[in-house]
């Protein structure tokens, strides 16, 4: 299998011309797409090819017709799914941002620098700030370990991808992992299930603080900006990046900590297929839905995903109903025993409601019977802005008042 890995880089120059021409050209083929009704990349390219060469050649190489086909094809397939749903009633999609996407053919790299072809035997040079974790893939680009693919030049950055082939592996050992709005929960067992190695919870509370305190913040831009669009929009778009920067790294820190339990026991990762969880979502009430489209489940999966594959550890979605409501043990519907503890009436099995969900996902990978199911996690731990995991101590009374044994176990940072 091929992995691939982004990298960002940062840059020197100002590219502002070769932006609104490639521009130029996305939305040239969307008309051409519109206008002959086509949805295939290849077709879109025979159809639009000659008139893209009169207009741009040969200011340009002809590779930028293919690019630009490629990204007007993803682009309109994405507005005709939002026109379908009712989402958009534009007559066209809009090509939005700074960006040119290179094939391999249009450029040329080099580990501190990018040669792009413009038009034949006429280059362009793109100066590269190389840091510590760019470093560690150039260097394995520079050994032979690692391809690049299609390279992305944005406004402030270039996103090169690389590369590499992998066997994906997974011994004796499998993790369920179950994604919740305040929390991660994952389960590693041994594949028959007689060994249930360890529980633990992860508190990423912070992410749904975040989201709410930049909520708040957006409503009183507004409020105050409301006869200043112009300003209101480039403050909205300011907090906006501040808040996605911040959530993803926050995401990147759990999803890492994971990964490295992962790696240690040489698991296959189960999780949760999420698909369509939005749509049921948007049935709800308004201040319900407001908060639950915020909540990050599938980029963290992402994360955990792309990372778990980097690391040739192989990647499963099973189905997520009734994860939390039925007993991991016999099967029976499963009813609430206070706070976030369900209890099964059948078999007398209780527990917390997330140790449940991951039981399941056990279950449902193919696992055989559990016969050392856990009620609580084993670990809770806090993950922290700054990158480092920190072990809850005062969820030692929550475990005393369970009656349940605590294991001091020393911090460790991430």
């Amino acid at each position: 299998m091929e992995v691939i890995k982004a990298v960002k880089f940062k840059y020197f120059g100002d590219f502002d011309q070769l932006f609104r021409d490639f521009r130029e050209m996305v939305e040239f083929c969307i008309d051409k797409a519109l206008e002959l009704n086509i949805t295939s990349y290849a077709k879109l390219r025979k159809a639009a090819y000659d008139k893209w060469k009169q207009k741009w050649y040969p200011k340009y190489h002809t590779h930028y017709c293919h690019s630009a086909c490629k990204i007007a094809t993803a682009i309109l397939k994405n507005f005709r799914k939002r026109r379908k749903k009712g989402l958009t009633d534009k007559e066209k999609p809009e090509v939005k941002g700074k960006f040119v996407k290179l094939e391999e053919m249009l450029f040329k790299f080099e580990g501190d620098k990018v040669r792009v072809v413009l038009s034949p035997r006429n280059f362009l040079t793109i100066n590269l700030i190389v840091g510590k974790h760019q470093e560690k893939f150039v260097n394995a680009w520079k050994n032979g370990e690692l391809d690049v693919g299609e390279v992305i030049i944005k406004k402030d950055y270039i996103v090169i991808p690389f590369k590499k082939s992998v066997k994906l592996t997974g011994t004796g050992t499998i993790m369920a992992v179950d994604v919740n709005e305040k929390n991660i929960t994952y389960t590693i067992a041994s594949k028959d299930a007689k060994e249930i190695i360890k529980t633990v919870r992860l508190d990423i509370y912070k992410v749904k603080r975040i989201h709410d305190e930049h909520s708040k913040k957006r409503q009183r831009i507004q409020e105050k900006l409301s006869k200043k669009p112009k300003v209101m929009k480039k403050v909205l778009i300011k907090y906006k990046g501040r808040e996605k920067r911040r959530i993803e790294n926050l995401l990147h820190c759990a999803s890492k900590f994971i990964l490295r339990d992962a790696l240690k026991f040489s698991s296959e990762i189960v999780l949760e297929n999420l698909k369509n969880l939005r749509n049921s979502i948007n049935k709800r009430n308004k201040k319900l839905r407001r908060r639950l489209n915020r909540w990050n489940f599938r980029k963290l999966q992402f994360f955990i995903e792309y990372k778990a594959k980097w690391g040739r550890l192989s990647v499963s979605y099973v189905k997520a109903h009734g994860t939390s409501s039925f007993c991991p043990i016999c099967g029976s519907k499963l009813s609430p025993n206070g706070q976030r503890l369900l209890k099964c009436k059948k078999c007398g099995y209780e527990g917390d409601r997330d140790v449940i969900a991951t039981l399941n996902l056990l279950r449902k990978s193919g696992c055989a019977e559990i016969r050392s199911p856990r009620k609580l996690p084993d670990e809770v731990w806090l993950i922290k802005p700054d990158g480092t995991g920190e072990l809850l101590k005062v969820y030692r009374n929550y475990l005393k008042l369970l009656k349940l044994p605590w294991e001091r176990t020393e911090l460790v940072y991430i």
